[in-house]
């Protein structure tokens, strides 16, 4: 992106998509001129009134400068960079469920557990929960990750924990995507 920010959430991609179709309806001339500029780098003119463009087309924009050629390899992008960390199996425990990642790291912190990503949310499970993953509890690599892998302290020990969670589902240990049933 021009202004070095790189979206690191789907929903931050839509949020700068949103933003950049409202610039470019914007009657400021410089933020017009800008995301006109943007649209232009990412090969799309902006023809015809400006106020009919759509939300699609700037997230082909988005995408476009994230190095992607259309929004859906954009979104295939970030579904692949994590495996599920989440099966239907950890609806019978007794989780924490949060849609903001601060409160879910107080809630990690004033109560422990770890704390896993799923989808634009966050929730809390034991260790209970991550054996059903296929993953062990006492792995030195929770630690590293702050016990945190929406937002883990160490990359690389977030990186050995997503392969191994890739393992386990590749093993067929907890259904790799939501709504499937367990096994029997």
């Amino acid at each position: 992106m021009t202004d070095s920010r790189s979206p690191e959430t789907l929903s931050g991609c839509r949020a700068e998509a949103r933003r950049l179709r409202n610039h470019l309806r914007d009657a400021d001339p410089r933020r017009f001129e800008a995301a006109a500029r943007r649209f232009a780098a990412a090969g799309l003119g902006v023809q015809g009134e400006r106020s009919r463009v759509r939300l699609k087309d700037a997230l082909v924009v988005v995408a476009a400068e994230q190095g992607f050629d259309s929004w859906l390899a954009l979104k295939r992008a970030f579904e692949a960079r994590r495996p599920a960390f989440h099966t239907p199996r950890h609806h019978s425990l007794l989780n924490r469920w949060f849609t903001d990642h601060a409160e879910a790291r107080a809630s990690l912190d004033a109560h422990g557990g770890f704390l896993l990503p799923f989808g634009e949310q966050f929730f809390v499970t034991e260790s209970e929960g991550i054996r059903d993953l296929g993953l062990d509890p006492d792995d030195p690599d929770w630690g590293a990750v702050g016990h945190d892998l929406a937002c883990p302290r160490d990359a690389a020990a977030s990186a050995r924990l997503c392969e191994r969670r890739r393992k386990a589902i590749a093993a067929g240990i907890g259904p790799p995507t939501r709504g499937a049933e367990p096994r029997r």
